[in-house]
């Protein structure tokens, strides 16, 4: 069986002999077991980036449980600056897990994280400076939009992570302006987030982070729960940021977004691993 596949140089992606492009685990031919005995068969991935690159985000026999339970089981994964990466999986496989831990917000109880070479860990995350940093360049853009708004109106949501950055107040206001602007919530700004609507707060939690202009966006099931219109909009949003240069760590169910966004993807398996399979769609 063939698949879908990229050549250097080639302008897209592409398949021989007419062969179907695979959509389903069962078609994807499976990966070989490395001499460690874990499926991380390099020979699959396609890179982006310079050979000398170092990666932005770096996992290294990574585990994390929460009170015992497995959620994240020995991952090995490099992400570059400028890849966008799509999350895949069943419910409870580690998808939401990971992306708390590229965002500091749990750590390794095994292995490693390191984010631009520097070790991201509970004690690191302790001092104000490493914390400010890390949250200033990643920025985690809940599921739940309640789960990320809690100031008594938009213009005070947005303005709150530049301001804990410890940005000038004129700074902080000349970013809310233009993310209200770009996001088109102007109207919405002296609103309470608890009287909008679902696809109103998908917007402000996403203003609340473009407003720190982060290196990395990690977006978790971000067209759950949103109505046609809002759908559209932010499948169009997402583009732009793939196309302006920003890492994106996108954990969907959505196919047709997947399939649109991603650069590669990344398959956590029903044991919280990391099952590195053939990336059937690659984006250029």
């Amino acid at each position: 069986m063939t698949y879908l596949h990229t050549h250097e140089g080639a302008a897209k992606p592409h398949t021989h002999e007419g062969s179907a492009i695979p959509h389903t685990h069962d078609q994807i031919p499976q990966p070989s077991m490395d001499e460690a005995g874990h499926e991380h068969p390099s020979q699959l991935h396609r890179t982006r980036h310079a050979s000398d690159a170092h990666p932005l985000m770096s996992f290294r026999d990574f585990c994390f449980a929460y009170d015992e339970e497995a959620t994240l089981r020995h991952i090995d994964l490099d992400v570059y600056a400028g890849d966008s990466v799509v999350l895949m999986g069943c419910n409870g496989s580690g998808k939401s897990t990971l992306l708390k831990a590229m965002s500091g917000l749990v750590f390794a109880q095994r292995g490693e994280y390191l984010f631009d070479g520097e070790r991201v860990e509970e004690r690191s995350m302790k001092d104000p400076t490493f914390a400010k940093r890390l949250h200033a360049r990643v920025g985690f853009i809940f599921q739940d939009s309640d789960s990320q708004l809690f100031c008594s109106n938009v213009e005070e949501e947005i303005a709150f992570g530049p301001r804990q950055m410890g940005l000038p107040e004129a700074e902080v206001a000349r970013r809310v302006d233009d993310v209200c602007a770009l996001l088109d919530i102007e109207k919405l700004r002296a609103r309470a987030p608890y009287r909008l609507s679902g696809g109103e707060k998908k917007r402000v939690a996403i203003a609340c982070i473009l407003s720190m202009n982060p290196d990395v966006y990690c977006f978790d099931e971000p067209l759950n729960g949103l109505d046609i219109k809002t759908r559209d909009w932010l499948y169009g949003f997402l583009q732009k940021l793939r196309a302006s240069g920003k890492t994106l760590i996108i954990a969907t169910h959505d196919q047709s977004l997947a399939d649109a966004l991603a650069d590669y993807f990344v398959y956590m398996g029903e044991h919280h691993q990391y099952s590195d399979l053939p990336h059937v769609h690659i984006n250029r």
